[in-house]
């Protein structure tokens, strides 16, 4: 116990450095290596390009590396999924190992092919090195005879990343190009001859990450069934100096430099079975397969056991993180040679470029969320003036986040048939960049959720549907304090692997269903603001007119074609001009709206009683209830006999009354912060209603003008069907007007995220 507390004491110490405080340098003192900057390398920069608006008009998207959001999206829903047998093909070659024309490996190296969301092979050299130090402490606690073990470790590492990408987009295409060995590409030798060399669009990364953690667990197995309940607490901190390259063209080299410091403590708790193959029948089994991989030459792809395939599970999580991050950012022209040979003395040197990342933070540590604009100003122009100095370049950008924020999920596991994950979370960033007049604040409610299908051994999962949403409250406060009324963002990113052209399709039908009810103040639809479907998806909708499949009885059915991907982005803004229109709203174009949204019989009921509602500004709702189940009679037992018209009946003054509340709370709290935060969990489904995200859009979107949102809907298949052409269209739908006002804040606005959003394997 008492080395647990030393422990305990250790990891504390490293979160409040002050400024001269080099504590997390001192994990490089001593390591034995010559030159750290050897060892890393890597970049890409690309931030976020704002768009050109056009009007219900489709615009083909041209290839690129994306946003970081989109990017992250995409590996997550492209992962474990077998979808090419090259996917998984990598070489790995342990420490030591040595590449003509490159020398002698120091780190481990890893070489594998990704693919972009637009369909091209990315192909990655990683090298690096890993020191650990730690020590694990078992038996700390003991709760009837089940240890609780406690572990306590330092961390560093580095690694060069290179992400070229390719022609290609076919894994099984660029195999050879994988296995050309004589192409590895690392930063090494850090030399002017060899950065003026990069392609455009090519991508180095020199990430380092120095963390400390704590960690226990304990594991409580139950005998019958075999069941395992298992809980776990945890807390790390980790500083995160990262650099990296982005050839912008031939004349434009950009790079960053980045400073991540990040606490985050978590709590998980899970409970499942395991089942050993011969109580399934198969005592054979994992032999068997073994054998046949083998006899396949196979026998070098790592699988999971057998047993994994056949445990159910259940996980719960909760986590809470704040840190800061600081973003340095400067454009070289790698044809001159002044700045090209500043830039190597900058990276090169005896750990020089990691002494002067973790400088560089020390300066920023001091630096709290609490600081007014011209605190801010002052801290981040003390750490630009460090790579200033290096480089004997100004700065392009600098700017700095400082967020906090918690998350919880949930995870089931059902034996090869699904296994789902979702999450929730809310965060707040503060984001400022030197010399600007504003700090944006930006409130963040998210959800998302994955679901994997027939999970087979070797191969890994055969379909996924991955969806996730983002709220986003923006405010800007200016030079004096005063801070600007919220607008807000709804972000969705929804896809699909190995599904049909239908779920395809139905990405966007849901999208529809937002936007044509924009504007309609509770009157109708307007179909002007919608995408046309069936110009997307031309040969659906015409076999959905004429059918050429059949059922299993013979039946004309409709033939829906199977696509490899699917991938689709979605935004709708509402300006401050909308989000006070949306929260000031009366509460009688409230209940209409809502009204508005009912289908089927539910809106043929309230149809026939709807005169007799009344609802006032605080969402409380009064009827006649005897004349109401007069006029309803003929609907008892019209679907069974227990059917009772007047529960639709309160079921529709109960959703009017929450939503009207919700609103009117966030329409009462006059700090203009407190007031955005409450927004953001009402949108999120955290309100009195339990309404969010693309149910309650469909309501709010009709309580504004539409020129006062502005919509932009992307994309992308990859089909893999003979004679049929992917899509890549990006459709957007505005009023013309908003799009001066679009571009200089909202768009700044996403821009700035997206440069601070952790970056993906083929990003920074």
């Amino acid at each position: 116990m008492k080395r647990l507390l030393i422990a305990i004491a250790m990891l504390g110490m490293t979160g409040g450095a002050q400024a001269g405080d080099d504590g997390f340098a001192s994990y490089f003192d001593g390591s034995g290596k010559r030159s750290m900057a050897e060892l890393m390398s890597g970049l890409r920069a690309g931030g976020a390009k704002l768009p050109v608006p056009q009007v219900n008009k489709a615009a083909k998207v041209q290839p690129g590396n994306g946003n970081n959001e989109l990017l992250r999206f995409w590996e997550d829903l492209s992962s474990g999924v077998f979808q090419d047998v090259c996917k998984g093909a990598r070489i790995d070659l342990s420490k030591g190992a040595v590449l003509d024309g490159v020398g002698g490996v120091q780190g481990d190296l890893k070489r594998y092919l990704r693919q972009f969301p637009d369909n091209h092979i990315a192909l990655i050299d990683e090298v690096g090195v890993k020191l650990n130090g730690g020590q694990s402490f078992g038996d700390v606690l003991n709760i009837d005879g089940n240890p609780f073990n406690v572990s306590f470790s330092g961390r560093l590492e580095g690694r060069s990343v290179v992400v070229r990408k390719l022609d290609g987009v076919k894994y099984c295409s660029e195999l050879l190009t994988l296995a050309d060995l004589r192409k590895v590409k690392t930063v090494l030798p850090i030399t002017e001859r060899h950065i003026s060399e990069m392609k455009p669009g090519e991508v180095w990364k020199f990430p380092a990450v120095i963390s400390m953690s704590i960690n226990g667990g304990i594991g409580l197995p139950i005998p019958r069934p075999l069941a395992t309940i298992s809980f776990s607490l945890g807390a790390s901190e980790e500083l995160k100096p990262s650099v990296t390259l982005f050839k912008m063209s031939e004349d434009a080299l950009r790079l960053r430099i980045r400073l991540d410091r990040i606490t985050v403590k978590s709590a998980g708790a899970s409970a499942g079975t395991t089942f050993d193959a011969g109580i399934a029948g198969l005592p054979q089994a994992e032999s068997f397969l073994g054998k046949e991989l083998e006899r396949l030459a196979l026998s070098g792809l790592k699988i999971k056991p057998l047993n994994a395939y056949l445990g159910l599970s259940l996980g719960l999580s909760q986590s809470r993180m704040q840190g800061k991050k600081i973003l340095v950012e400067f454009i070289i022209d790698p044809k001159n040679p002044e700045q090209l040979a500043k830039l190597v003395d900058f990276l090169r040197g005896d750990l020089g470029i990691i002494k002067k990342l973790i400088q560089m933070g020390i300066r920023f540590n001091d630096y709290s969320d609490a600081e007014d604009n011209a605190g801010g100003q002052a801290a981040m122009q003390s750490v630009s003036d460090v790579g200033t100095q290096g480089l004997g370049l100004n700065s392009t950008f600098v700017g700095s986040d400082h967020f906090s924020g918690g998350s919880s999920g949930v995870s089931v596991t059902l034996p090869v048939i699904l296994q789902h994950n979702s999450a929730t979370g809310q965060r707040y960033d503060r984001y400022q960049a030197l010399g600007g007049e504003e700090v944006l604040h930006v409130q963040n409610a998210s959800r998302s959720d994955s679901d994997s299908n027939l999970d087979v051994p070797v191969f890994g999962t055969l379909m996924k549907h991955n969806t996730s949403q983002n709220m986003y409250v923006v405010n800007y406060e200016r030079k004096g304090g005063a801070v600007s009324d919220a607008a807000v963002v709804y972000q969705r990113y929804e896809g699909y692997i190995k599904h049909d052209e239908r779920a395809a399709r139905g990405m966007v039908l849901k999208m529809n269903e937002i936007l044509k009810y924009a504007g309609t103040g509770g009157e109708g639809v307007n179909n002007g603001f919608t995408v046309d479907v069936n110009t997307l998806f031309p040969r659906l909708a015409a076999e959905e007119a004429n059918p050429t499949g059949t059922d299993i009885e013979g039946d004309a059915a409709v033939n829906s074609k199977r696509y490899k991907s699917a991938i689709m982005s979605f935004s709708l803004v509402f300006t401050k001009e909308a989000v006070n229109s949306m929260v000031g709203a009366p509460s009688a174009t409230i209940m209409k709206a809502v009204f508005n949204v009912m289908e089927g019989l539910d809106r043929e009921i309230i149809s026939k009683v709807r005169h007799l509602f009344k609802v006032d500004g605080y969402g409380k709702v009064d009827y006649d209830w005897q004349a109401a189940r007069k006029l309803l009679s003929s609907y008892n037992g019209r679907m069974d006999d227990s059917f009772d018209p007047m529960s639709v009946v309160n079921t529709f003054c109960y959703s009017v009354a929450r939503i009207t509340a919700d609103l009117a709370g966030v329409r009462g709290i006059t700090d203009p912060k407190a007031k955005s935060e409450r927004l953001a969990r009402v949108l999120a489904g955290k309100g009195k209603s339990g309404l969010g995200y693309e149910g309650l859009m469909q309501v709010l979107i009709q309580l504004v003008g539409v020129k006062d949102i502005y919509a932009s809907l992307n994309v992308q298949t990859d089909k893999r069907i003979d004679g049929e052409a992917n899509i890549a269209s990006t459709h957007k739908v505005y009023n013309e007007s908003l799009e001066a006002g679009y571009s200089s804040q909202l768009g700044s606005a996403g821009a700035m995220r997206d440069r601070f959003a952790d970056p993906s394997v083929l990003s920074d």
